[in-house]
């Protein structure tokens, strides 16, 4: 069994030391800090190995535009690389082909409440044309009562001035019968 004596301080760590762990972890997909790479160098002391990660993280930031091209990558991790890809292309195409799905049966669903709606208004315009042509029938014939009524009442009002002018006239030929009558003639 190995024993890893710690490091009782930094003297004998560098910035290969530093960069060495940094760059392993990064491409074993480790998260590099100060602390994980004193775990890995033994080291109990963070100052100098603070130094050394903030001068890779430095180096290492301005070479992210340096980027790895995968056929630069060893051929077991390209076959990591694309079964991980194939995998993530499958998950997501069986994502969207059910958003697709969910979409087309709204879709179907959407539609179907559409031509409901457009036979429904297409009978409502039909019922209103219906009922356009019933007003405008209702309103001649109701045009027509009020002229009818208006005549009646013009004849009603001239019969009963008849009627007014022939009691006149009845009062009239009354008071002349009166004053023409055998007992004013001469009698007694």
């Amino acid at each position: 069994m190995r024993q890893n004596k710690v490091k009782p301080n930094h003297a004998d760590i560098n910035f290969n030391d530093v960069a060495a762990v940094a760059d392993r972890m990064v491409w074993t997909g480790r998260l590099p800090t100060v602390n994980a790479i004193c775990e890995e160098l033994n080291v109990r002391s963070t100052g100098k190995v603070g130094q050394y990660f903030a001068m890779w993280k430095a180096a290492h930031s301005h070479n992210q535009s340096d980027k790895t091209h995968i056929a630069d990558l060893p051929s077991e991790l390209q076959h990591l690389l694309a079964e991980a890809f194939e995998k993530r292309v499958a998950a997501l195409t069986a994502k969207l082909n059910a958003e697709s799905a969910e979409i087309q049966v709204d879709r179907d669903r959407l539609v179907k409440i559409n031509e409901q709606q457009a036979a429904r208004i297409q009978a409502l315009m039909l019922a209103l044309g219906d009922a356009e042509v019933k007003i405008a029938d209702r309103d001649r014939r109701i045009s027509s009562l009020k002229k009818e009524i208006a005549a009646e009442r013009d004849a009603h009002v001239r019969t009963e001035q008849r009627i007014r002018d022939a009691m006149q006239e009845l009062t009239r030929v009354e008071h002349t019968l009166e004053d023409f009558s055998p007992e004013s003639s001469g009698g007694a």
